[in-house]
Parts: structure tokens; sequence; C-alpha cells
């Protein structure tokens, strides 16, 4: 077969970090830095997907590992060009080779695709530069006198001009079959390692390297705490403004945080101070904020969720939620409901149009449709033990400060009268009252 093969290096040790983590596994928002690379290159449908692992193999394989990724292992750190040579059984067949960064999370697949085209200029490879007035630590680009490339320098190499430069980015294509015969000719560096800005060198030589100019954003190397702050800001940036070209209203950018791997449709509105992580799901017409947190959460149309916390959970449509509200623990929320000031719902199921009020916990509990939870009621779902469930009818009234003491259920319809303790089961249609709640005859008021 013929295709393209693509490489994402995630074996380095990344001491710059200062980090237990690996330095490709940081978030990048909500998602590790080397995940984001990876969903660049499934942009190009390549036929191979390679990545290289060496230091915390076992964390890097379990959290970029997928049915499209294949793992090839560098045993010793011996520089870019060793841990290419490593990945050529698993690349075999492919007649395109590109090499990218683990730790540059804003690269874009069109950038990826200006890449591979590159490498039809030349016979051997490709590769992206960038212009920076600083450049630091980067490897120089050198041109000859007809302008075509001839050697990527190291920093504390060269000797040229001071001031801006052109650099070498650290993103690569090549011709697969001069790959593989070029690699076993690279010479050795003082440090021991084989590196692929070498292969710059000896492409020179015979076709020279062809170069992609980036912006310098887009190719952050992340290999420290500062530049790993900075990502997440541009990330951040590029994720609301795609949002909102989209059709969703952010009334402060600057106070907004969404993860990459949210959901929002057309028509929602994102209020200031709000954080939308992990797989958050928002139907249009929704209001979120302000200060709202939700984190995996799916929220319906029109749902208004104010100054709460939403997590693992999930709200039907046209509810209002808060202010001060906590949904969580694999919760449901049916349509139409509403959740007052500082009330909490845990693991529990609620049928549409329930009124929850302040003060208010739920947790293990079924609420039937239309069921009213006034102020300060409680499920006392733990026994110490075990957890046990309640369950609440339809249009039950559940009076203020009731306790509910779980496995315990109340029927449809059903009444507790303001501070009762439910011990045992209430009928449908029963009112109770008392400590523990007893059935009694309620006077219905006079007309």
């Amino acid at each position: 077969m013929t295709g393209l093969g693509i490489v994402v290096l995630a074996a380095g040790m990344g001491t710059r970090m200062k980090s237990s983590l690996h330095k490709v596994l940081h978030p990048v928002c909500g998602a590790p830095m080397a995940g984001h690379v990876l969903d660049a290159a499934r942009g190009l449908s390549p036929d191979r997907l390679v990545v290289v692992v060496g230091h915390q193999s076992e964390a890097v394989r379990e959290k970029l590992g997928g049915p499209d990724v294949v793992f090839a292992e560098q045993t010793e750190l011996l520089g870019t060009a060793d841990a290419v040579g490593r990945c050529k059984e698993a690349l075999a067949g492919c007649d395109r080779v590109m090499v990218l960064n683990g730790d540059c999370p804003l690269i874009t697949t069109t950038l990826l695709m200006d890449l591979r085209d590159a490498l039809s200029t030349s016979g051997t490879m490709a590769f992206v530069i960038c212009r920076l007035n600083e450049p630091g630590r980067l490897g120089r680009v050198v041109r000859g006198r007809d302008g075509a490339v001839s050697a990527v320098v190291e920093a504390a190499d060269y000797d040229g001009p001071a001031g801006a430069a052109e650099v070498n980015a650290g993103q690569y294509i090549f011709e697969a079959g001069w790959l593989w015969r070029a690699l076993p000719e690279l010479p050795v560096s003082a440090k021991g390692e084989y590196y692929l800005t070498h292969l710059v060198g000896a492409a020179a030589a015979e076709q020279p390297a062809a170069t992609v100019e980036a912006d310098a954003r887009e190719v952050l190397g992340v290999d420290d705490r500062v530049k790993l702050a900075e990502a997440e800001q541009l990330m951040r940036t590029r994720i609301l403004e795609r949002h909102m070209m989209e059709g969703v209203t952010v009334t402060d950018p600057a106070t907004t945080y969404i993860d990459a791997t949210v959901r929002i449709a057309a028509d929602v509105t994102v209020q200031p101070g709000s954080h939308l992580r992990g797989a958050t799901e928002i139907e249009t017409g929704a209001i979120i904020g302000p200060g709202a947190m939700l984190r995996n959460a799916v929220i319906g149309a029109g749902t208004k969720v104010q100054a709460s916390v939403v997590e693992d959970s999930r709200i039907g449509a046209n509810c209002n939620v808060g202010p001060f509200a906590h949904v969580r623990g694999n919760a449901s929320i049916g349509d139409g409901c509403e959740l007052g000031n500082y009330s909490e719902v845990k693991n529990s199921v609620l049928g549409a149009g329930v009124k929850m009020h302040h003060f208010s916990y739920l947790g293990d509990a079924d609420v039937g449709a239309r069921a009213n939870i006034a102020a300060g009621t409680i499920t006392s779902n733990f026994d110490g033990v075990r957890k046990h469930r309640t369950v609440i009818g339809e249009d039950a009234f559940i009076g203020c400060d009731t306790i509910l003491v779980a496995p315990v259920s109340v029927g449809d319809g059903a009444y507790t009268a303001s501070g009762a303790v439910v011990t045992r089961n209430v009928e449908a249609g029963q009112t109770v009252a008392g400590v523990p709640a007893r059935p009694f005859a309620r006077k219905e008021p006079a007309p």
C-alpha cells in the first residue's frame, strides 16, 4: 500500500515542567496536550498513527490510546531521529512519514495539510518554520545564497547574526524511502543522540527541503509551566471564537472557560464567570451563568443554570436551576423542573415539573412528576453502611423540613406536614405528620 503515516513524539522526560505528570499529558483546555496533536493529525485521515513512548510509557498509553493509535517504544532516549527509527515497522507500506511533537497542542489540521502538500516540491522532506524576534533555544534555519535551506543549526552552535531569525518549529514530513535510507547515516551528537534536524543538511546535498511558514503561536512548544499557561490562554481564545462564530453568545470572554470537548448549540448564552468542562452538551436557547460550573453535564433547550454546579448529570428542557444549586452523581432532572437556592440533587431521578425549593437535599431518590419538595427537605439515604433509595410519587407534596428516612416511599398525591420525620411508607393520597410521622385526617381550609 501507499499512504501517509504520522508519528507523534511523546517519549521525552520534559524536565523543565518539574512535574510528576508526563509533559505531554498536561491538560490544555480539558485534554492532554498530545491529545490535541492527535486530533489535528486525524484531520488528515492518515493510514497509520503512531505514538512514540518512553518515559512513563504506561501512563501515556492509557491517556492517548485509541483504536487508530499504534505505539512504538523508545527504550533509550537517544534523540528524535532514533525515536522515528523505532516506528519503521509500524509504518511499513507508507510512502510518506509526517513527524509531530507531542508538546505542540495548538497545531491545526490546516497547517498539517500545508505541510503534507509541501512535500511535492521536494523529493526528500519538508518542515515547518516560523520567524521569531527572540529565537532563544530553537534551532536556526540556514539558507544558501539561492534561498534554499542548507541546514538547521542548534542554538548553541549558531554563530550567525543575532536578533530575529527563522527557526525550526519541529514538524516534518519525509518521503519514506529517502527517510529510511538517510536515518542510519546520521551523525551522533555530542550528547550521544540522533536528531531529525541533521536530515535537513542531508537533504540539501540531494534535493533541499521545502519549508512551510507558520504563525509562532500555532507551533508553540510547551516545555514549562509558563508556556503551558500561554497555550491554555491561546487555546481558550480559539475555542471561544469558534463557538461565537457558530452562534453562541459569550457575554464576557475574558471570564469564560470552555473545554475543547464541550458541545454548544446555536443561540445559547454563556454569561460571565462560567466554566464548561469535559463532555458537557448544551442545547439551543439555554442560558448558562453567571458563575456556573458544568462538568460532563447535559443541559436541555431553554434551561437556565445560574451560579450553580452541575456534574455528571442531565437536566431537561425549560428548567430553572439555582442560584447556588448542586446537581451531581448521575442525576437526571426532567423537563420543566425548578431547583431553588442551595438545593442539592445526587444520584436521583426527578420527573417532569418537579419543584424543589431552597435548602433541600435529594440523594438516591426517585421523584414523580409534579411533586413539590418544600424548603429544608432531606432524604436521609445513608445508614452508616449502605445507601438506600427514597421514592416520592407523582403530585406528592413534601412539606418544609421533612426528613425522609430511606428506604421509604411516599405515594402519589400524598402529603407530609412540616417537620415530619417519615420512617414508614406513606400510601397514595395519605397525609402524615409528626415525629415519627403518623397518618392523620387533614382538614381542608374553610372556603
